[in-house]
């Protein structure tokens, strides 16, 4: 039976457009939601609502997790990423027991350790340790574990390279200054959230001995506690000779002569009234006639 050309030619067309059909829709599928592993099998999904939106992960035994972004800025992330723990597999900081699904399922949304965009001209914005800091820190009752080891390898460098610079910790000869150079001092004040990532705040007492920074009212509050804890504590960050002269000692000139053989003329022209704010006058009297200097004496009845 002769078939006429045109009817062939439009028989293969059909063909065509129906193999093409389904070359598209196969491709269609929706950004990898599940990861396999090389035998092919892949794990159960789980879901969770987090902060009104739900967030979807699928890990699989062996292999890596896929994960949902749970906000709107991130949903383009699925785009290039379907596996958000690939970086694990080349990490120097970070261990593999580290996941985004442990984080998003918690309730965590991306935006709160990432910044957006994260996807910069010039560079890729890396969440600061900081922000890790706001679940994972040192002190007692904390909401996630601090221990280096919960998210450092073994062979990570745990003290950062300025803890090691010069001029890190006060010298031990800081010479005739208020107060000490140290550059902890400085980072601690800027930023004090920098120190507790790995120092609670039991750490920094230890060393000065009374919480750091002062506090607002440490001025009419700080004899109470120099008192008790002796002066000792002061010259930790304010040499001994200096931060009490300048304060307590009016018109006191730095140097080599102490302020007990300087102060006579001052006293004689200023008057003594100011030095019983700090002194009792049984404190003159008994120095000036035995040459003895005792600070804890008090009026008697």
């Amino acid at each position: 039976m002769f078939i006429p050309k045109s009817r062939i030619v439009l028989v293969f067309l059909v063909a065509a457009l129906a193999v093409a059909a389904l070359i598209v829709l196969g491709g269609c599928t929706q950004a990898d939601t599940t990861t396999t592993t090389t035998t092919g099998t892949s794990a159960t999904t789980a879901t969770t609502e987090a902060g009104g939106n739900s967030t979807t992960t699928a890990t699989t035994a062996g292999g890596g997790e896929s994960v949902q972004p749970v906000s709107e800025a991130f949903k383009v992330c699925t785009d290039c990423h379907s596996n958000f723990n690939q970086f694990l597999a080349t990490s120097t900081v970070l261990t593999k027991n580290f996941s985004h699904a442990l984080h998003l399922n918690k309730g965590f949304k991306c935006e709160d350790c990432h910044v957006v965009p994260t996807h910069q001209p010039d560079k890729i914005v890396k969440p600061a340790m900081q922000a890790c800091f706001a679940c994972h820190n040192q002190e007692p009752g904390a909401v996630a574990p601090g221990a280096c080891s919960a998210c450092h390898p073994a062979d990570f460098p745990l003290v950062p390279a300025n803890h090691t610079a010069g001029g890190w910790l006060p010298s031990p000869n800081p010479g005739l200054v208020k107060t000490v150079s140290a550059k902890h001092g400085a980072l601690a004040t800027e930023d004090r959230s920098y120190c507790d990532m790995c120092h609670a705040a039991s750490f920094c007492d230890a060393c000065h001995k009374t919480p750091m920074p002062h506090a607002s009212d440490w001025q009419a509050g700080h004899p109470q506690t120099v008192a008790s804890q002796g002066k000792q504590i002061c010259a930790t960050c304010h040499p001994a000779e200096y931060i009490c002269n300048d304060c307590h000692h009016t018109g006191y000139k730095p140097g080599d002569t102490p302020w007990r053989l300087q102060h006579p003329p001052i006293v004689l022209s200023n008057g003594a009234e100011g030095c019983f704010t700090c002194h009792s006058p049984l404190t003159c009297a008994h120095c000036h006639i035995t040459g003895e200097l005792k600070m804890d004496l008090e009026p008697t009845s």
